[in-house]
Formats: C-alpha cells, structure tokens, sequence
C-alpha cells in the first residue's frame, strides 16, 4: 500500500494527516511599496529560533559537479556561442567545452547545482546537520560519490536516485569579472524519475518534511514528481516553495508551471525571469511591480496566501504580499575588487532566506538573511562552505 499512496487521495491516509503549517508573520504594510533599512534590521531585538526537527525541509534539483574558471575577455564565451549571466542546457556543440576548463590551469571543482547549493547554504546557517535533504539523480560513478560525500560533509543528507545509465552530471561556470555563465551536462540528474516517490525508505522522508523546495532546473527534467509532490503539499497542508531559476525553463515548461503553480506558496524568481513569465504568458507588460502583482494574485488551490520575491544583483528585492501589498529590500553595495565569483549568489540568497523561514522567523529577517548569505559567497569561488565564515546572527 505504501507504494501506492501518491497515486490516491493522501488524505486518506493517516499518515500524511498534518496540523496546519504557520508560517512566518508576514509584515503587512499598505500604502504601495514599503523600503526597509538595513540600520533598523540591524538594530532590531534578537529573536528565538527554533530547534528544528531532521529533514523538515526538502530540496529537489540536480546534483552537478561545477567545473569553474575565470577568463579575462570573452573569447571561450564567443567560441562556444554564451551570453553573460545567462544559463544554459549543454549540447553537442559543448562537448569540447568541458575539456577545455578541465585543461585550464585555474579550475575550480566544486559540489553544485542550483538546489542543493541552497540546501548547503540551509546548512551553513542552521548548523545543526541534516535538517535539510535534498534530492537529484547521480550516476553510478566515483563523481557521485564525491558529490555525497562533499554534501555531508556540509550537514546536508542526501537521498539521490541512482542511475547506471549516465555519469553524474556536470556544469561549466565561466566567469568573467562581475558575470557567469552556466553552461550544465545533467547527465544522470536528467534521468530522475517520480518512481523515487514510491519507495518506502523516500515516503517517511516526504512524511517528515514540512517544507518543499524545488527548482525551475528540476521541473524541466520531472514535471510528474513536481506536480505529485505539489498536490501533496496542498492536501496536507504543507509550504511549497517553487525558483522559476532560468529563463529557458519558462519558455520551455510552460504547461508544467501552469499545472503547478496553483500549489506554490512562495515564487522566487529574479527581474529577467519575471519578464520572461509576462512575455511567455502575454501580459504585455515588462513593469515589475505589475509582474509580481499579478504573479501574487494567479488562482490558487489552498488559502494560503502566495508570497513572491524578486530579486536583482542591485536593486532592491521586491515582496509581493496579498492586498497589493510590497516591500523593498535595498541590497548593500558589495565593492567590485571583494567580488570573486557572483555564480551561486541566488542559491545562497535562497538558502539563507530558507534558514530563517522554516524556524518561523518575521519576513524581514528571512530576506535580510538571504541577502547577507548571497553576499558572502562573493568572496569564494564556487559556493564552498569550508571557505564561508561561521555563521552568527550577529553578522546580518
């Protein structure tokens, strides 16, 4: 029966029935958009967080190993036919990009991929191991090992579906002064199958999470188990949490993200993401606060109100809340000689913001947390933990 359970109504199963989820008072501000300062934050009373259970939140993505390097001029982005700040699924024509980087005197391996670079940046923040568990689709390979490996060696269980058909997958990260360019081979993370689902190992995982992230990345690679996994969350009463991630994902999975997001509560997305939603969508408008207003407001399967967060290298993050309420997070200037490496800046942004809102934190410290998170992997290349101070609250 186990194995049978998300094919049938979850509600009938005593093992899903859930105690509704509160999640973190919202600052409600009316008036149009409302601009936060870093002082204030700064200065507010220091709040009690929660001890939290293992594996509460779950992260669904593709495990990657990032190949980095940094070039002076744009010559390998020409060759290969890449756009700065752009993301991109490999084809033939890259093939020989990879073995170009791997040839490269200043590479740079690292565990990546967009997910579980955020549950890893979860991690960092929570310290406790293992409150986060993510989810992908390795090979069978001594990649796939490392990737584990370097995973729990940051605190971050991992429950990946093992595939022998493809190696574990890989990402070229070109960086070039303030831009990346991510050019991913998902090898065996684009075999995932919703067949993970039924494993009974995997459903008491499911049963103990309350929080649900996934990528845009993922979606274009599972829709059924993103969708399985969606309904789940709305009949349980259970917080999912959805990144658009990539423009392609859009143009591409445009009838996937119409069959799920009735289920989100939270949309993370950054300003050429939300263009690229109105443009997919034809709302004939390129005006942010319209996007993420009517982002906000699409029908919805639960009563919960959706949150949507913008998000910008400089200008201020935008939260769109019911009732046409916004706020405005200025991001603190970063001098451009601190900045190493901006690739792995949203995951983190993500992961901090994700640390904070699980333990039920106020919005404005969940935002401030993503922001300080997202800065601080500017300094590294590649989102390296072991490279990251240990995080105090005291440093937001």
């Amino acid at each position: 029966m186990s194995r049978r359970v998300f094919g049938l109504s979850i509600k009938s199963f005593r093992l899903f029935r859930r105690t509704p989820i509160n999640p973190p008072p919202f600052q409600h501000y009316s008036g149009g958009a409302f601009r936060t300062s870093f002082r204030s934050f700064c200065d507010c009373q220091e709040l009690r967080r929660m001890d939290l259970p293992e594996g509460i939140l779950m992260g669904f993505g593709n495990p990657l190993l990032d190949i980095t390097c940094t070039v002076e001029d744009n010559v390998i982005l020409e060759k290969y036919g890449l756009e700065a700040n752009a993301a991109i699924i490999a084809d033939e024509k890259h093939d020989a990009l990879f073995d170009e980087l791997m040839n490269m005197e200043n590479v740079i391996y690292s565990a990546g991929g967009a997910c579980q670079n955020s549950m890893r940046i979860f991690q960092w923040i929570v310290q406790t191991p293992f409150r986060a568990v993510f989810i992908g689709s390795v090979g069978k390979d001594k990649l796939g090992d490392r990737i584990e490996k370097r995973a729990r060696s940051d605190g971050l269980l991992t429950l990946y579906q093992l595939k022998e058909e493809l190696p574990t997958g890989s990402c070229a990260v070109i960086i070039n002064g303030p831009n990346r360019s991510l050019v991913a081979n998902l090898g065996a993370a684009s075999l995932f199958s919703d067949d993970w689902i039924d494993e009974d190992d995997n459903i008491c995982a499911l049963d103990r999470a309350e929080y649900f992230y996934f990528t845009g990345f993922f979606l274009a690679v599972c829709p059924p188990a993103v969708e399985r996994v969606a309904r789940m969350c709305c009949e349980t009463n259970r917080i999912m949490i959805l990144n658009f991630s990539a423009v392609f994902v859009l143009q591409m999975q445009k009838e996937a993200l119409g069959n799920i997001l009735q289920y989100v509560d939270i949309i993370i997305c950054n300003k050429e993401e939300a263009i690229a939603f109105s443009d997919t969508n034809d709302w004939k408008t390129k005006n942010i606060f319209e996007i993420g207003s009517r982002l906000q407001q699409m029908p919805k399967e639960n009563v919960r109100p959706r949150l949507v967060m913008i998000t910008d290298a400089v200008c201020p993050v935008l939260v769109f809340q019911d009732n046409d309420r916004v706020l405005e997070y200025p991001v603190p200037p970063v001098k451009q000689g601190e900045i190493f490496d901006t690739n792995g800046c949203g995951d983190a942004f993500v992961g901090g913001f994700l640390a904070m809102y699980v333990q039920r934190m106020p919005l404005d410290y969940c935002i401030r947390t993503g922001i300080f998170a997202s800065q601080q992997v500017l300094h590294v290349v590649g989102v390296q933990i072991d490279k990251l101070p240990k995080f105090s609250e005291k440093c937001i």
